[in-house]
């Protein structure tokens, strides 16, 4: 939030609210209902409920901010209570089971038109960063996993119209719900000023999603192939899944990936490709039997063990995750429909681009079916905790409905900030300006130049791989030091 280039105004905070329920109503308008939680929400919830008091937790919000024409606050009050009505996980919330054991929740759900929007006026803003700093606080405090609800909006006004503001805990969203809000939220408020119907198509429920996956799942047995390819993978890395390459898992210290006890991270945005280059660079791929995931995932591989350092590590070992979006009506739905399926692509001597491409493809086999499967039940069935440290996610963005105007809308997708000792994210996003990687990683000087490394050596290879058709072998070491990419956190579309 704080590298945002937000524009001062005046800023109001919407609230949602029971439609008729006084403050304190409690259950008021809310309905019992049969359908369960998903793996990942309650896993979520279930680490929120361990985690003590609201404000001794590390938020885990996810955000969008765009902007309106014109400032027709009645419009957009219509349209964010039709968009909350056209998403039903929005009105709806879980809630510890009486008498269940630890971990079980009951759902409570809004019927549609169940909810108002109450305003707060906080006062003009003179002065951006001031600006993005309350914002951060606001979606800090109220997007509290064990309250509804668990997301806010706000507004923005200022001479050039309506900066809008949404932000979420996790359990609501994932990165790909993120990208759909502003195009969403844009007809809908247009269509309401206009006095016409928004031209949306309808969408399925989370809810059901959710219903549907949690009985898939229990049907999954610890012999079930994706379990037990989880099991060697695990059992691989010594009972972890794996961490940043290069670090040696027994002594986080010693490869200087490890912050300070509170666990601070960092991050940064850098672009990779180019739009043209982009395009090379997927025909390439092509032309050698990948894509552009696996070409990135190969040249990742590459760079990784050209910063080996003697290790011989041997492969590339990440977490990668997955949409679980398989049917027509998930497609547009706000949810979390994310699993995650592990990554080895072995990688060895003199290996080229060309050489390692197929071992990316091959690496991806069988993957998706893999992250149906929640991470949490297979976490259950291996009867051990998991918990990814190094997560390489890739997104291509261009079909995402109002992709092609995000600039002049001035999108931007955020998220909160993360504690968390080693935890190394990548995530890789094709636009129709190129391919960038947005990134966390501890908030160490090594940890930082380890990164900046690895996406320097990553970018420079994709390029040669784009410039030559199918390049012999990475630069040296030496040549992949972290050079001048374009900044891209104003214009970086979304995270995973």
């Amino acid at each position: 939030m704080d590298e945002l280039d937000a524009t001062p105004g005046l800023l109001t905070v919407w609230r949602a609210v029971a439609r008729g329920a006084p403050v304190g109503a409690g259950e008021a308008g809310w309905v019992a209902d049969g359908r369960a939680a998903s793996y990942v929400q309650e896993a979520h919830i279930a680490g929120a409920l361990a985690g003590g008091r609201s404000a001794e937790r590390a938020p885990a919000w996810l955000a969008s901010a765009f902007e309106l024409p014109g400032g027709d606050a009645g419009a957009l009050e219509g349209a964010l209570l039709g968009w909350i009505d056209r998403h039903e996980s929005l009105r709806s919330r879980l809630v510890p089971a009486d008498g269940a054991a630890s971990g079980g929740l009951r759902r409570m759900t809004l019927p549609a038109g169940g909810v108002a929007l109450r305003r707060g006026v906080e006062g003009y803003f003179e002065s951006g960063k001031l600006l993005a700093s309350r914002m951060e606080d606001v979606f800090d405090a109220e997007t509290d996993p064990l309250a509804w609800p668990s997301f806010v909006f706000a507004t923005v006004e200022h001479a050039d119209g309506i900066t809008l503001y949404l932000g979420f805990d996790h359990s609501n969203v994932d990165g790909y719900s993120i990208l759909l809000i502003a195009h969403e939220i844009r007809e809908l408020y247009t269509a309401a000023a206009a006095g016409t119907p928004a031209a949306l198509n309808e969408v399925g429920s989370y809810l059901d999603f959710a219903d549907t996956e949690r009985a898939y799942a229990a049907l999954v047995h610890d012999k079930h192939e994706a379990v037990v390819r989880w099991r060697e993978f695990l059992g691989s890395g010594g009972g972890r899944l794996p961490g940043f390459p290069g670090t040696a898992d027994g002594d986080r210290g010693a490869a200087g990936l490890t912050a300070d006890p509170v666990g601070e991270q960092i991050g940064g945005c850098d672009w990779l490709l180019d739009a043209s280059t982009a395009q090379a660079f997927q025909s390439v791929c092509r032309d050698h039997g990948g894509n552009v995931l696996t070409g990135v995932l190969a040249c990742l591989a590459l760079a990784s063990r050209e910063d080996d350092q003697g290790r011989g590590q041997g492969e590339f070992r990440a977490v990668t995750p997955f949409h679980t979006r398989g049917d027509a009506r998930w497609t547009h739905s706000v949810g979390w429909y994310v699993g995650v399926a592990p990554l080895r692509i072995p990688v060895r001597g003199d290996d080229t681009f060309a050489e390692v491409l197929p071992a990316a493809s091959a690496a991806l086999d069988g993957a998706g079916e893999m992250a149906a499967i929640p991470f949490p039940r297979v976490s259950e069935l291996l009867g051990t905790p998991m918990r990814p440290r190094f997560v390489v996610s890739y997104m291509d963005m261009r079909r995402t409905p109002g992709a092609r105007q995000w600039g002049a809308w001035k999108a931007a997708a955020l998220r909160s900030r993360c504690l968390d000792p080693d935890e190394v994210y990548l995530w890789i996003n094709r636009t129709y300006e190129g391919v960038y990687v947005s990134f966390r990683h501890p908030a160490t000087e090594h940890a930082r130049l380890a990164v900046s490394r690895l996406v320097a050596g990553t970018g420079r290879l994709m390029n040669r791989v784009a410039g030559e058709g199918a390049p012999g072998r990475p630069a040296d070491v030496n040549d992949v030091l972290p050079r001048d990419l374009v900044p891209a956190r104003q214009q970086e579309p979304a995270p995973c």
